[in-house]
């Protein structure tokens, strides 16, 4: 399977009979692939892990060790701290990459039907790291393409992200309800869909230059407020998937915010959420 997301392009190679997950089906891509992972099933090979090499824990699901130039991902189930079930091995540049899962634990699955190798939260920390090498940003947020005028909504968990992609779907676009890549091609700052959405599942794999961004708050009243600077690049930062346990990568984002507000207006939105809201944001142009 390849797939390409924001102009990156991967592919996903295994021996034995693999359906790619539904969420992929618009993000197929024949074009040539920059990211070359691997995948396995069976037996989980031994891996020394070490505390003194990992270098980040979720603390439930997912930690991160680095060890002879490599990332190690070791991805848990909740009820099973202890046992991981799937581990995956990339390099410093994550290039190329190995993923191996332990098919004990999915006995349920048939064998013409193998679990998705890039399951929650595997796909997305794989795509943070990669944006982390100069190459841009995921955050969570709503993006409209709304005839080639794209706008895109930040917000966290209950701010309005889906409401506002319902509100526009027969209007315009929608790139995705949650998960957005902005990266700066060409002279400008563009947004792309990504296969990992939010409640609202009409994603779009295509990308449009961001012309303003807004940061939702619910209100009964639908206005803005300008913010520039300092406060807009915090915001952006607050509502993004920053690389943590990466320095260069952290020092990257950070100037890449920075940049991102400085070129692209962006607004604190108050909004009330029904269909107003639509010809309200275009008068903003």
């Amino acid at each position: 399977m390849k797939f390409k997301v924001a102009d990156v392009v991967f592919l996903v190679s295994q021996r034995r009979v693999f359906k790619p997950a539904g969420i992929y089906k618009d993000f197929l891509s024949s074009e040539k692939h920059e990211i070359s992972i691997r995948v396995y099933h069976g037996n989980m090979p031994e891996f020394q892990l070490h505390d003194k090499n990992k270098i980040f824990d979720s603390e439930l699901i997912w930690s991160l060790y680095q060890d002879n130039k490599q990332n190690i991902f070791v991805l848990k189930m909740p009820d099973l701290r202890k046992l991981p079930y799937r581990i995956a091995v990339f390099d410093t540049h994550y290039k190329q990459g190995d993923i191996y899962t332990d098919m004990s634990q999915f006995e349920h699955l048939s064998d013409t039907m193998l679990h998705d190798p890039l399951e929650f939260p595997l796909s997305e920390i794989l795509m943070v790291c990669v944006l982390s090498k100069r190459r841009g940003l995921m955050i969570h947020a709503c993006g409209i393409d709304d005839s080639g005028y794209g706008y895109l909504f930040a917000g966290n968990s209950t701010h309005g992200k889906t409401t506002m992609a319902k509100l526009w779907k027969e209007q315009a676009v929608i790139l995705n309800d949650d998960r957005i890549v902005i990266r700066y091609k060409d002279g400008h700052f563009w947004m792309y869909g990504t296969p990992w959405h939010g409640d609202y599942t009409g994603v779009s794999p295509h990308g449009v230059p961001v012309e303003k961004i807004f940061f939702l708050q619910h209100s009964k009243s639908n206005y803005v407020e300008k913010i520039n600077g300092a406060g807009a690049a915090s915001m952006v930062i607050a509502r993004s998937f920053p690389p943590l346990w990466d320095s260069e990568g952290m020092k990257f984002t950070l100037d890449f915010c920075s940049q991102l507000v400085s070129a692209v207006p962006c607004y604190r939105l108050n909004f009330m959420p029904d269909e107003n809201i639509i010809d309200f944001i275009r008068c903003t142009r």
